[in-house]
């Protein structure tokens, strides 16, 4: 008898003194869904096999750390269509005692990729057949199984409400859909809660240089576009080393979010007239004057912004996510045209300006009065580093937001334009040096879990694995990703006060569950991209039945009362 057999044996014998008797075919076949990424598949996109294990069983990973175990296989039958290898998911790994060796495991939820690496004009890949070998082990290891799988079937399961071009993919369109979609999701960030406070400081900007309006344009359009080339990057470099990252991910870390805060602070104290930020020479300081200030007005605009996400950005993002590093590149582009296009329609016509009012005495009180929103950003930033951090780190900040204070006034007595400019950079640079050392030495705050825990008193806290035991109970859920840090998260959440909408959820027996996206959750993140989104706010419905409606990234009480009404 082989070593195989004589395994397998132990587990059988061992299962039948705990559990008195067992079926070799007890697990019921995994669920899944197969699906393209893009409606219509071209070269680059990808053919993806959702897969979800029966709680309590796991099967052998695609690699198996010894011969006698059975490891999974992929064989794909379609017609003009070559697939690049497999890409599978991290194997859990988990140590047997009996066979003294680590065991390579799947289970739960996972995908299974295909990318697309060539397309023949004859070719028919809506007729994708996949062969799924597994070997499933519980208490017992059963003899392996294939099943086959056919775009469009909803095979052994009622997993996703469209066959084929499933909610689950991150795009229904064209690349140049996407790029379109980014440009009016920037251009809708304008109007967002999060950038008003900054847009009405390029109000004022201009009014100020209603001469100077091409220049004044040309500088804020640099800032923006320089931002988001930099945030690119930034994903791009974290994509590279394999780490999980999503839009509005710099507002997870609190040291993001003390640093803005310093900074709108310091903006809003010199709008109050209680120091002046300048460069000596009058060269440099005509360049402050006309670009320099909008070029750091257009660079707080964009790190602003990022924690809403504006109708149709979300999709246009999340496909940048999951999408080619060029093309990801091409998104945010896009995005950065979108924010910027008023402010190139006032540089293109700079006539328009001339229906401006006149430069003042009243431009410094406006001046003086848009401090007020700037000051409510920084009450909101505060809010958020009290949210994902303890009470202590943050009285640290307020004590060093006062510091800040004294720094201002300091430099507006004894720093101010006309004077040596050197005390100027002195100080500003004694500051800095001392606002690093405090944090890393004495702020160097712990994060908190003060969000997520708020989930637990009416909405169930997010997970995969209590997502899928309530969908295999038959039960509808409501899926909810929200953060501290996002304004239309926060709006969206006002939705579901709603009494209507409370008795909807209350009589249907809906589950509310909550992804909270406040701080660092690759399992939420990795859930949100598996739809094509890649930030909150998200709002995913799934019946009884498993169909799954998502919804837009802006709630309303009727969208909300039409989905669920709609289904039940």
């Amino acid at each position: 008898m082989n070593i195989f057999w004589t395994i397998l044996l132990v587990f059988v014998v061992t299962s039948y003194s705990q559990e008195g008797s067992i079926s070799l075919n007890s697990m019921e076949p995994p669920k899944t869904e197969l699906f393209y990424t893009n409606e219509i598949p071209k070269i680059g996109d990808t053919l993806r096999l959702k897969v979800i294990i029966p709680q309590g069983w796991h099967i052998n990973a695609n690699e198996v750390p010894d011969d006698f175990l059975v490891p999974s296989k992929l064989a794909v039958s379609v017609q003009g269509v070559e697939f690049e290898p497999a890409i599978w998911p991290e194997p859990i790994k988990q140590h047997n005692d009996l066979l003294n060796m680590d065991l390579l495991l799947l289970q739960d939820t996972f995908t299974i990729s295909l990318p697309i690496k060539t397309l023949q004009k004859d070719s028919d890949p809506y007729g994708v057949k996949v062969k799924f070998t597994y070997q499933a082990c519980s208490n017992i290891c059963l003899p392996p199984k294939t099943i086959e799988i056919s775009l469009g079937e909803k095979k052994n399961s009622g997993l996703l409400s469209n066959s084929g071009t499933s909610i689950g993919s991150s795009g229904e369109t064209s690349f140049f859909l996407y790029l379109l979609l980014a440009m009016l999701g920037g251009l809708l960030l304008n109007l967002m809660p999060c950038v008003l406070p900054i847009l009405s400081l390029k109000i004022f900007d201009l009014m100020r240089n209603t001469g100077e309006a091409k220049q004044w344009a040309f500088a804020t359009t640099a800032g923006i576009s320089f931002s988001f080339f930099v945030i690119a990057t930034i994903i791009v470099i974290v994509r590279l080393t394999g780490n999980a990252i999503g839009w509005g991910f710099q507002f997870q870390h609190p040291a993001y979010i003390a640093t803005m805060a310093l900074g709108v602070m310091i903006f809003a104290l010199n709008l109050l007239g209680i120091f002046e930020i300048w460069m000596p020479g009058s060269i440099t300081q005509n360049l402050e004057k006309h670009s320099k200030s909008s070029f750091a007005h257009g660079i707080l605009l964009v790190l602003l912004s990022t924690p809403c996400s504006a109708p149709f950005l979300g999709t246009a993002v999340g496909f940048a996510f999951a999408a080619s590093i060029p093309k990801l590149f091409a998104i945010f582009a896009a995005v950065a045209i979108g924010l910027s296009l008023p402010y190139i329609i006032l540089g293109i016509f700079p006539q328009w300006t001339k229906k401006m009012p006149r430069p003042g005495q009243w431009m410094e009180i406006l001046k003086q009065f848009l401090s007020f929103p700037m000051l409510l950003t920084l009450v909101w930033l505060v809010w958020i580093f009290a949210r994902e951090t303890r009470i202590e780190s943050s009285a640290k900040l307020g004590v060093f937001l006062c510091i800040a204070c004294f720094f201002a006034w300091l430099s507006g007595l004894i720093a101010k334009p006309g004077k040596p400019w050197p005390r100027f950079a002195i100080l500003w640079l004694v500051f800095i040096i001392i606002y690093i050392f405090s944090w890393n030495f004495w702020i160097h705050p712990q994060t908190s879990d003060l969000g997520a825990a708020e989930a637990s008193d009416e909405w169930v806290q997010f997970s995969t694995k209590k997502l899928d035991s309530l969908q295999s109970e038959g039960l509808a859920v409501w899926v909810n990703g929200s953060a501290d840090w996002c304004i239309t998260c926060k709006i969206n959440e006002k939705v579901f006060e709603s009494e209507a909408i409370r008795k909807i959820f209350d009589e249907n027996g809906i589950v509310k569950m909550r992804a909270d996206y406040t701080n660092s959750n690759e399992e939420a993140l990795k859930f949100f991209e598996f739809y094509g989104r890649s930030a909150v706010p998200f709002d995913l419905f799934i019946t009884s039945q498993g169909k799954e409606i998502l919804m837009s990234e802006i709630l309303t009480e009727d969208a909300v009362i039409e989905a669920l009404m709609r289904n039940f």
